[in-house]
């Protein structure tokens, strides 16, 4: 798989690495809210009550983290970030919320903060790379 043209490899692996750790997380938590029990050591995890609804939109915030920890386009990146965002953000207003649930949030919240920071990061490698080639190449 190539590197998007013009974004240094480092930003984009720890990316990535985000987008793929935040729809992870996303995915449990999707599975979870249809009733999904998942096994961890010699206790299992499950919500206490199953939200199929917020299901569906974790199942796309997922997808949409997912794809773009496989085809690292900034875009779709941002656009996963930002969902992600809104869906952190709903799920801890959200009087409905509670235990289990609210728990795979909190462990979210540092998840997004870490991916936009890397987003930011990227951008800025991104640009201080084309600036670099504007430079070493002005007749273009």
């Amino acid at each position: 798989m190539s590197q998007r043209p013009n974004v240094p490899a480092p930003a984009l692996a720890v990316v990535r690495v985000l987008c793929l750790l935040d729809g992870v997380v996303f995915a449990m938590s999707a599975l979870l809210n249809f009733g999904s029990r998942i096994p961890v050591g010699f206790t299992e995890l499950a919500f206490p009550s199953h939200v199929w609804q917020a299901g569906i939109g974790e199942a796309v915030i997922a997808s949409t983290l997912l794809a773009g920890a496989v085809t690292a386009r900034p875009k779709l990146c941002w656009s996963a970030f930002w969902m992600s965002g809104v869906g952190i953000a709903f799920g801890l207003l959200s009087r409905q919320v509670q235990g289990p649930a609210r728990e795979i949030h909190l462990v979210l919240v540092p998840l997004a903060i870490l991916l936009g920071l890397a987003l930011i990061w990227m951008r800025q490698q991104r640009r201080r790379r084309l600036a670099q080639s504007a430079a070493l190449n002005p007749s273009e």
